[in-house]
């Protein structure tokens, strides 16, 4: 066939081929996203739980073993020793407890009783590193319900803690509790340091306010104490963490005790007078007289619990629907209770009290 010939049925195809419908192929529809798999529980927590278990073991045995030792030592030097190998122990046993408070394992408080506003402020300080820092300024004369006094106990040690790291060794750190007039307690904790670094603020409110406590990711090493310090707070409703600038410098570190959660602090029992003795039967007269070392103690009567209407005089008012209104009202009578208090402190002469040294939670 000649060459024109071949150029030509060739060309005709190709017209022919354009011509013809050409059958569009549509691309695969993408696949809808699989549905999320169920979270599955991070194995190592229970691990880190297990762990932080036998090391609180081992602190108290510790502490035993450490608590005998100054009672035998007559030497001051060696016993001052001592005494600094126990605190160090004591603030070893706080960081096996906040491991267990964020793998989520319940601490077991065997002792768990009504504890005076004073004992609770002294002993979050004892389980601080520089507790000769720490001046106490007024306390109100109350004291917190036994099944929260052992968590204040800690919220307030891990504020503590935050105030006497982050600010200068020379720099007092001043702890006061206030009674407002709506029945609730807020314990104040001020120190003179760096401040809070405001591009840390957003995740301390979100982590503060959140009812569910800290997310996994946001957990952040440098600050594992608010973390704690969030966690036990939304166990308990009543319970608030309010953290706010002070001038000209440092931070003011607001625990806020609900009324729900306080009561009158425990009296001792007053000894029984020696007229009452006729009618108490001969073993207990014999007793109480003195002829036998062996004495039975009165049974100590509980003390009434606190309300909010014996502070205010009428009945509490209901729980907020929401607990976004209570956290703004919070905040802001925070704000404005901390200028009173600064207002009020002005007027009047520093407290110098000196701390000492108590055990922390049982």
């Amino acid at each position: 066939m000649p060459a024109a010939g071949r150029w030509t049925n060739w060309w005709r195809r190709r017209q022919q081929e354009q011509a013809e419908p050409v059958e569009v192929v549509a691309p695969p529809e993408p696949s809808p996203d699989p549905e999320p798999a169920p979270e599955t529980p991070d194995p190592w927590r229970p691990v880190a739980g297990e762990f932080a278990l036998r090391l609180l073991t081992l602190t108290w045995e510790a502490v035993h073993h450490i608590g005998e030792a100054e009672f035998r030592e007559q030497d001051a030097e060696r016993r001052k020793v001592l005494f600094r190998i126990d605190h160090s122990v004591t603030r070893v046993r706080r960081l096996a407890e906040n491991l267990r408070v964020l793998t989520g394992e319940p601490l077991d408080d065997p002792d768990q009783q009504v504890t005076s506003l004073q004992d609770i402020t002294h002993a979050a300080g004892a389980a601080v590193e520089n507790y000769e820092r720490l001046h106490f300024g007024p306390i109100a004369d109350l004291a917190v319900a036994a099944v929260a006094a052992d968590d204040v106990i800690r919220i307030l040690t891990e504020l503590i803690d935050n105030a006497d790291r982050y600010s200068a060794p020379t720099e007092p750190v001043s702890i006061s509790a206030h009674l407002t007039g709506d029945g609730d307690v807020v314990i104040r904790v001020e120190d003179n340091g760096i401040g809070l670094n405001p591009a840390h603020v957003p995740w301390i409110e979100r982590l503060l306010d959140s009812p569910d406590g800290p997310a996994a990711g946001e957990l952040k090493p440098a600050h594992l104490g608010l973390s704690v310090a969030a966690v036990l707070t939304h166990r308990h409703r009543s319970l608030r963490v309010r953290l706010v600038p002070r001038r000209p410098r440092g931070t003011v570190a607001m625990l806020l005790i609900g009324a729900d959660l306080l009561c009158e602090t425990p009296r001792p029992a007053e000894p029984e007078p020696m007229a009452a003795l006729d009618a108490v039967p001969e073993q207990r007269r014999r007793a109480i007289a003195g002829d036998e070392v062996t004495m039975v103690l009165p049974v100590q009567k509980a003390m009434p619990r606190r309300v909010p209407a014996s502070v205010r005089g009428i009945e509490p008012p209901p729980p907020p629907v929401t607990t976004r209104v209570h956290q703004t009202a919070w905040h802001d009578d925070a704000a404005d209770f901390n200028a009173g208090v600064d207002a009020a402190r002005a007027k009047a002469p520093h407290s110098t009290e000196r701390p000492q040294k108590v055990e922390g939670p049982r």
